[in-house]
């Protein structure tokens, strides 16, 4: 008795223990949000005072934060809700006494036809596991109306208007039963067409949107691999890697977001892909610039090889 008593106070001590950790780390994860959120200075504005619809504004969105942080600004993927996205500028990372200095200018436009409509957008800091959200202020436009009263040519007093109360029968012209019929046939025709060409139709939609998705990562991953040959930093290298993880992430259902480049090469297993991405790493944290379009030009064909092996299985699934 007296063993089996001390074996649970162990078990207990040891839960308590495991309770310790996990607050640690979930207040050491928070402090670490705070830090970055008093370091990094995120400010927002509209370069007017009213929009009209479906005219365009400028949102200009600036952050300065230390020159060791990895930041990335919204992009088309975002919601700027109430406004949408039409085209986005940006500038080059401006460096001073170790606080760098990043801005953007959005094209926005607004369908909404509320009288003050606002807006705040986030910058994004790169961390080893996730990303932290660190908001602007809030600013405000206000929605100028095309026309702003529509005047009555004619008063209802002065309408010439006669009363007739009698009724006045209108045959109703619908055949109900011929409605039903064709209804009926229609409806019958669809669930056949779905029982014998459903798979068919199902896999049709699906190859499409993976091309869509496919042809829209490989235009924004070669503009963001050109712009890195212009205009070369660690955090353009960066930006560029984590553009290839999250189409993978997307095309596989695996966290490659969440991957080292080390975890990646041992799970894939590719000489190829890690030849790239210790290159690429050599880039990040050596600062040294070399040959870029080669190692990316290996990512690009990795994601391609993946697509194609993606897009036979959906095919013959």
């Amino acid at each position: 008795m007296m063993r089996m008593f001390k074996g649970f106070k162990f078990q207990v001590s040891g839960l308590r223990t495991a309770r310790f950790c996990v607050l640690f780390c979930i207040s050491t994860i928070l402090l670490f949000s705070s830090i970055h959120a008093q370091e990094i200075k995120v400010h927002a504005k509209f370069t007017g005072d009213s929009v009209k619809i479906g005219k365009s504004i400028e949102f200009y969105l600036s952050a300065r934060y230390p020159e060791r942080l990895n930041i990335l600004f919204p992009d088309s993927t975002f919601s700027f809700a109430p406004f949408e996205l039409q085209k986005k500028i940006y500038f080059p990372t401006k460096t001073e006494n170790g606080i760098s200095k990043d801005s953007v200018i959005y094209l926005l436009a607004t369908y909404e036809v509320d009288s003050i409509q606002s807006l705040k957008l986030p910058v994004f800091v790169v961390n080893q596991m996730d990303c932290t959200q660190v908001f602007s202020n809030t600013d405000s436009v206000y929605f100028q109306n095309l026309v702003k009263a529509i005047p009555d040519s004619l008063t209802t007093e002065k309408l010439p208007l006669k009363t007739n109360t009698n009724y006045l029968g209108v045959k109703w012209q619908l055949n109900y039963v011929l409605f039903a019929i064709g209804g009926g046939i229609l409806l019958t025709a669809l669930i056949l067409v779905w029982i014998f060409f459903g798979k068919r139709i199902r896999k049709y939609f699906k190859l499409k949107r993976m091309v869509k998705s496919y042809e829209a990562f490989r235009s924004k991953f070669e503009s963001s691999v050109e712009k890195l040959d212009r205009d070369f930093s660690p955090q353009s290298v960066e930006a560029s890697l984590v553009i290839w993880k999250n189409y993978l992430e997307s095309l596989l259902s695996k966290p490659y977001t969440k991957y080292t480049s080390r975890e990646i090469k041992t799970m894939e297993n590719s000489e190829e892909l890690g030849y790239a991405l210790s290159e690429i790493d050599r880039m990040i944290y050596g600062n040294t610039k070399g040959n870029v379009h080669a190692p990316f030009a290996g990512l690009k064909a990795y994601v391609r090889q993946q697509f194609e092996k993606k897009k036979e299985e959906v095919a013959h699934g």
